[in-house]
């Protein structure tokens, strides 16, 4: 099935994409980019992605669990306390209860299991902008 690309462009919600392994962490990017038409950048190397985190202003991270030097849990935990409002999607290839329950104590929103439903992956970043835009809007009123 083919998915219409976007019309919105550059809607000044930033979403970070970090797995270790290249080809999934840019296909999710390029992806959710062409399907949503927000800004996605994309890093295999959980420190680095740390680093631009840190630079710049992310909406969303979506992130492996199992990863070198930095686990997905690690990283959540880092940027948590950068930014609480950031919201979180985990991707992650060990299908078991604690990695939910675990990703769920962390803030992640949703978790997905490898391979990812792309579909399902836009509907929740969807939902995530939407939340982005409430609160923009209700902060906004005072």
């Amino acid at each position: 099935m083919t998915k219409k690309r976007s019309k919105e462009k550059n809607t000044g919600f930033n979403i970070m994409v970090v797995d270790d392994e290249v080809e999934i962490a840019t296909a999710m990017a390029n992806s959710l980019e062409g399907l949503t038409g927000h800004n996605v950048s994309s890093f295999s190397d959980p420190v680095r992605g740390l680093q631009e985190f840190l630079k710049n202003p992310y909406h969303v991270l979506i992130t492996d669990i199992c990863m070198p030097f930095v686990d997905g849990y690690a990283l959540i935990r880092q940027l948590r306390q950068e930014r609480p409002n950031c919201q979180v999607i985990v991707v992650t290839g060990h299908k078991n209860l604690e990695n939910v329950v675990r990703a769920q104590r962390y803030g992640a929103s949703y978790i997905f299991f490898k391979p990812v439903d792309l579909e399902e992956l836009e509907q929740a970043v969807g939902t995530m902008y939407k939340r982005h835009l409430y609160w923009q809007n209700r902060l906004a009123e005072f």
